[in-house]
C-alpha cells in the first residue's frame, strides 16, 4: 500500500515541479490534465478498495 501512495506523491509532485509556468500557459494546462488523471486513478482505487 506505501508503494502505492508514493507512485501518487511522485506522479503530483512530478506535475507540480513540471516547469513552473502560470497555469494558463501551455504547461499549466498540461498540470490541469495531469492532475485530473491523477485523481481519477484515485477515485477508481478508492471504489475498489470501498
Amino acid at each position: 500500500m506505501a508503494t502505492i501512495i508514493e507512485d501518487y506523491c511522485s506522479a503530483v509532485r512530478s506535475s507540480i515541479t513540471n516547469d513552473g509556468h502560470p497555469p494558463l500557459e501551455a504547461s499549466g494546462l498540461k498540470l490541469q490534465e495531469n492532475l485530473t488523471l491523477i485523481e481519477q486513478s484515485l477515485e477508481k482505487k478508492k471504489k475498489k478498495v470501498l
